[in-house]
């Protein structure tokens, strides 16, 4: 791996630094078999990926050299300094990553750049809504309004910030009721509130709180939103028509 580094080999090295990764427990004394040892593994893959112009491959082994050892936090954030990138793509993966260290390591979780340090975030779903009947309708215990909505999926990926839809329309996805004469039923005030926006129906990520109305529950669920906060999806918008 030196030898090709050396001279100049950039691909040749990085296919070597893979191989060690790949048999590192296999093939190396007892002594390199720790998890620094891994994760200095996957940083030497990340520099010489780079080197050979193979970006993703080298993202991808700083997010392994980062789980492999949670306490390489400051190499990791070396390797992004490093990395040829655009200033944009480089910050995302600054806020990416400053997340996830966070999350593994934090007391490691210093700040990645001159920005404030990013709320706690993580994946979750939600979901779109489009209310299909809003009628009155005399119950068993009196008076009802009742609701039924068709529902779209959507996920927000906290490793890639983006957020994509999980299916086409569920029709008559559900259905809430309140009582005309009260109290006032949470899930069905969300549903109302959602039309042609969303709902997410367990707590939310403090990196998008503000984004969110609610809680409607007293137990601090269920949340309505215009649009889905973050990055929308490439390609497409934050509301589908």
């Amino acid at each position: 791996m030196a030898s090709h580094e050396g001279r100049g080999q950039y691909a040749a090295a990085a296919a070597d630094a893979r191989w060690l990764v790949d048999h590192g427990f296999d093939a190396a004394p007892k002594s390199e078999r720790s998890a620094e040892a891994e994760a200095a593994r996957y940083l030497d893959l990340s520099r010489l990926a780079a080197k050979a112009g193979s970006v993703p491959a080298a993202i991808e082994a700083l997010r392994n050299a980062l789980a492999a050892d949670p306490h390489q936090a400051a190499a990791v954030r070396a390797g992004l300094d490093e990395l040829p990138v655009s200033p944009a793509e480089r910050s995302r993966l600054k806020r990416e990553f400053a997340w996830n260290i966070a999350a593994l390591a934090p007391a490691d979780s210093g700040v990645l750049s001159d920005e404030p340090a990013p709320a706690r975030c993580w994946s979750y779903r939600v979901r779109e809504i489009r209310i299909r009947r809003s009628i009155t309708v005399r119950g068993p215990t009196g008076t009802e309004r009742q609701v039924t909505y068709d529902a779209r999926p959507w996920r927000f990926d906290s490793t890639s910030t983006m957020w994509s839809p999980e299916s086409d329309w569920i029709e008559d996805a559900g259905a809430e009721i309140e009582s005309a004469s009260g109290p006032e039923q949470p899930r069905y005030r969300a549903i109302v509130a959602a039309q042609h926006q969303f709902i997410a129906v367990e707590d939310v990520p403090p990196c998008h709180r503000a984004a969110w109305r609610g809680p409607y529950e007293t137990n601090g669920t269920v949340f309505t939103a215009a649009e889905l906060p973050g990055t929308p999806p490439a390609g497409a918008k934050n509301r589908s028509p």
